[in-house]
C-alpha cells in the first residue's frame, strides 16, 4: 500500500500555483503547508487551496517531523539557503530550476543530500516533456545519423526580470534538454554574447554557443525582446533532422533530408580529395509523429513522489541539476570576458 507523502511548498509566485496544482492533485500527496510572506498570494492560496494552511514563518514548516519534502519555488538566489536549510532537518528536496547560482553551492546541495540519504531534485520540466524524450529516443536510436548540431530559441516579448538577465531566467531550460540529448556530456567550452538594452548590466538577449568534444556544436538564443513567442529547438544529423516546436500542435516533425557525399562515375572515393565525390542534395518524406501528451508538470511531480517512495535517483537529480548550473555560471563567465571558456 503506497504511504500517503506530506509535503510543504515554499513560495507560491509566478510560477508557484502551477506547481501547487500538480502536487495538490497527486493521489499519494498532501500539500500541508504553503510558506508564503506576500499577502495577495497568501490570499490566493487560501482561496484556491484550501486545504492547504498558509504560513510566514519557514521555521514551522522546517520543525514540523510531519512533513517528508519541501517544495523550493522562491527566487533562484533563495534556492540553496532554503534548501540548505531543508536538508539539514532531514526532508527531501525538489527546488525551481536553477538548484542554485553558482556551482560552488550547487555542489554543496549535492554533497549535503548524499550525507543526508536526501532525495535532491530541481525542476527542470522539458525532461519530463514527451515531444523532448521523442527527440532523445531518435538520437539514442541513431536515426539521425551521425549528430552535426542543434540550436533552440526560446524568445518573447514577455516578462522582464530585474534580478537575473535573460540567460539565467530563459537558458536553463534549453541547458537542461542539451546535457540530456548529449546524454549527460558537459560540452568542452563555450562562448556568449548579449547586450543589455533596457536596463544596465542585465543582458535582454543573449546569443551563446556550445563546443562539444565529438564535434557537436550547440547554439542558444534567448530573449525578452522579441516579437513572437518561440520555443523552438532543431537538430540536424547526417541522416534526418527533427524540429521541436513546442508551442506548436505539432511538437516534432522529422525531416528525411540531407547532404551526402557519393563517388563520381569511375572514381574511388577519397574524403581529403573533393575531386572523387559529388555532394548530393537528399529530400525525402517529412513527418509528424503522434506523442502521447502529458501535462510535463504533473509527470515531473509524480516522478519526484516516486523516487522519495522507492528511494531512487531523479532523472532530474543531483549531478543533471548540478551540470546545469556549471554550464550556466560557465557560460556567463564567457558573457562577462567576451572569451571562449571551457569547462
Amino acid at each position: 500500500m503506497t504511504t500517503k507523502i506530506t509535503i510543504a511548498q515554499i513560495g507560491c509566485g509566478y510560477w508557484g500555483p502551477n506547481i501547487l496544482r500538480n502536487f495538490s492533485a497527486q493521489p499519494d500527496c498532501r500539500v500541508k503547508y504553503v510558506a508564503e510572506i506576500n499577502p495577495e498570494r497568501q490570499a490566493y492560496v487560501r482561496s484556491n487551496f484550501p486545504r492547504s494552511n498558509v504560513v510566514e514563518d519557514l521555521n514551522v514548516v522546517l520543525e514540523d517531523d510531519d512533513v517528508d519534502a519541501i517544495i523550493v519555488a522562491t527566487p533562484a538566489s533563495t534556492h540553496y539557503a532554503i534548501a540548505h536549510q531543508a536538508l539539514e532537518k532531514g526532508k527531501d528536496v525538489f527546488v525551481e530550476k536553477p538548484l542554485a547560482t553558482n556551482t560552488i553551492d550547487a555542489e554543496r546541495l549535492v554533497a549535503l543530500a548524499d550525507k543526508q540519504k536526501r532525495i535532491l531534485m530541481a525542476g527542470h520540466t522539458f525532461l519530463y516533456n514527451a515531444a523532448v524524450r521523442y527527440a532523445k529516443q531518435l538520437l539514442d536510436e541513431e536515426s539521425l545519423g551521425q549528430l552535426y548540431y542543434i540550436y533552440s530559441q526560446r524568445l518573447n516579448l514577455g516578462q522582464v526580470r530585474t534580478d537575473v538577465n535573460a540567460w539565467w531566467n530563459l537558458a536553463p531550460h534549453d541547458v537542461s534538454i542539451l546535457l540530456f540529448l548529449m546524454k549527460g556530456e558537459l560540452p568542452e567550452s563555450v562562448s556568449a554574447s548579449g547586450v543589455s538594452y533596457i536596463q544596465p548590466g542585465i543582458e535582454d538577449v543573449v546569443f551563446a554557443t556550445l563546443r562539444w568534444s565529438n564535434g557537436v556544436l550547440g547554439h542558444i538564443q534567448v530573449s525578452w525582446l522579441d516579437p513572437g513567442k518561440v520555443r523552438k529547438m532543431t537538430l540536424v544529423g547526417s541522416r534526418k533532422m527533427v524540429v521541436y516546436d513546442d508551442v506548436s500542435d505539432d511538437k516534432i516533425v522529422v525531416f528525411d533530408k540531407g547532404v551526402d557525399r557519393v563517388p563520381k562515375i569511375g572514381e574511388r572515393m577519397d574524403y581529403d580529395q573533393p575531386a572523387s565525390y559529388q555532394l548530393i542534395h537528399r529530400t525525402g518524406d517529412i513527418w509528424m509523429p503522434r506523442i502521447s501528451f502529458q501535462e510535463p508538470l504533473k509527470v515531473e511531480a509524480g516522478h519526484f513522489l516516486e523516487c522519495i517512495q522507492k528511494r531512487s535517483t531523479p532523472l532530474t537529480g543531483p549531478q543533471h541539476a548540478r551540470d546545469v548550473v556549471k554550464v550556466m555560471e560557465t557560460t556567463q563567465a564567457a558573457l562577462s570576458s567576451g572569451e571562449i571558456v571551457s569547462l
